[in-house]
């Protein structure tokens, strides 16, 4: 298992996508792999990493990796997450 900081969140280029921008704390992370998303303090939604970035420009260290996840079969969930605004909190990555 790998464990992701999230700085911040934001919609990807393509308007179907979230991308969390922030630093792997621990493990490695990849495409294909599973991000664990806290919605409530019971409830968590599990997603696939559809991509991974770097942002090699940009300045802040806590902002260089992306983990970019495709909502295009769920625009609903999209909705819902975006509004969470998931920034400063750690997220579980796993090889599910």
């Amino acid at each position: 298992m790998a464990v992701f900081h999230v700085k911040k969140t934001s919609l990807g280029e393509d308007k179907e996508s979230l991308v969390f921008k922030g630093k792997i704390v621990e493990g490695a992370v990849k495409k294909g792999m599973t991000i664990e998303i806290p919605v409530t303090q019971e409830a968590v939604v599990k997603m696939k990493v559809s991509e991974v970035l770097q942002f090699e420009k940009q300045k802040d260290e806590e902002k260089k990796v992306g983990l970019a996840v495709d909502f295009s079969d769920s625009p609903d969930d999209l909705e819902v997450l975006l509004e969470l605004n998931i920034a400063d909190e750690n997220l579980n990555v796993t090889d599910e």
